[in-house]
């Protein structure tokens, strides 16, 4: 087995060594293997952007070969804000491959890297298909209610000194929304979202951009976080501008709704769907309503309007998927609303270096 240091190229035809291509292919088969579809199978040349180094993330990537083919990948993000002590390692080996030591081998390397960078609380992640969960299994326990599987990669992830910190819920909803469905949920909004305007874009308005940037700085912060530490994220509107691009270059522009206050014009909440190019499948990221605006059903206004927007501007788009912590039951009962239905559980790790 070998492990090397990945250099995102420029273009694919500068993949000479095949690297980043394998790179990307380690990932395809593992989540062919785990979904049983192609939803999160990407080509190499739309991963460039996402894969590459940013003012405000460092991202090592380290391909794994067993008798010379790719057989496992690891991914460190490393986040670049002054006072950062968090890091991201992800390690993924193909199905043919595991059992060899190559998931321990790129850990080990990952949790080195993370100690070099300075940072000293490290997250990783596993994913819980529902339909592949047995009935009767043994649970690892959070600190929320909900439960994780204790399959083989829970079991790696405790035998490498992680803890469960939280688990998140894996949703998806079918699109466009019923004429009978859109009309309840827009009575429910009107009733409600009174002294609000929704804005929908591709690109942030500029009279908008600071009061959006405010609003992406809360996301961390407000959202449910028990157990997970987190870095304070400073957003500017230059900041907006180059997440936009970076989306944009991926291949994944983003469509964002947002309620904006009429009387002091500031953005109160938003949500974020990329929308994939070519695919059937889009992502919503980020869900917020600023404490101050809780209560008048903003988190459906923007998530309806997004939804919408979507149906317009890309009609390819059949599926959305979302992520919400399992103790955020205000979220999910609007993503219930919405005819989200939960298809898996994430379980996100935390390692301590200090």
């Amino acid at each position: 087995m070998t492990i090397e240091r990945v250099v995102v190229p420029e273009t694919m035809d500068a993949d000479t060594s095949g690297d980043f291509a394998g790179f990307v292919d380690v990932g395809n088969d593992c989540a062919l293997h785990l979904w049983g579809d192609d939803d999160f199978v990407s080509a190499p040349e739309d991963e460039l952007a996402w894969f590459r180094s940013s003012p405000f993330r460092l991202r090592l990537l380290y391909l794994a070969r067993l008798e010379g083919e790719p057989a496992g990948r690891l991914l460190v993000t490393v986040p670049l804000e002054e006072d950062a002590t968090t890091a991201e390692v992800e390690v993924h080996v193909i199905p043919a491959a595991r059992r060899h030591g190559i998931g321990a081998a790129l850990l080990r390397q990952g949790e080195e890297l993370v100690a070099d960078a300075g940072r000293v609380d490290i997250a990783t992640f596993t994913q819980h298909v529902l339909s592949g969960i047995p009935s009767g299994t043994a649970d690892s326990v959070p600190p929320s209610a909900q439960h994780l599987p204790d399959d083989a990669d829970a079991r790696f992830a405790r035998a490498h000194g992680f803890r469960l910190a939280q688990v998140e819920a894996m949703s998806r909803a079918d699109i466009p929304l019923s004429s009978v469905v859109r009309e309840r949920l827009h009575a429910e909004v009107d009733a409600h979202a009174c002294g609000y305007r929704l804005v929908t874009w591709q690109r942030c308005p500029d009279d908008l951009i600071d009061s959006f940037a405010a609003a992406r700085a809360r996301m961390l912060v407000d959202a449910p976080h028990k157990g997970v530490p987190v870095d304070t994220v400073r957003w500017d509107a230059d900041r907006v501008r180059r997440e936009e691009q970076r989306w944009r270059d991926a291949g994944r522009p983003p469509l964002v709704a947002a309620a904006v206050q009429e009387t002091t014009r500031e953005v109160a909440a938003y949500t974020i769907v990329l929308v994939a190019q070519g695919s059937a499948t889009a992502e919503q990221r980020d869900t917020l309503v600023l404490a101050a605006h809780r209560g008048h059903r903003l988190g459906l206004a923007v998530k309806l309007a997004n939804v919408e927007a979507l149906a317009r501007i890309a009609p390819h788009t059949q599926h959305v998927l979302t992520w919400n912590a399992v103790e955020n039951e205000p979220m999910l009962a609007i993503n219930r609303e919405l005819g989200f239905r939960q298809r898996a559980l994430n379980g996100i790790w935390q390692k301590s270096l200090a």
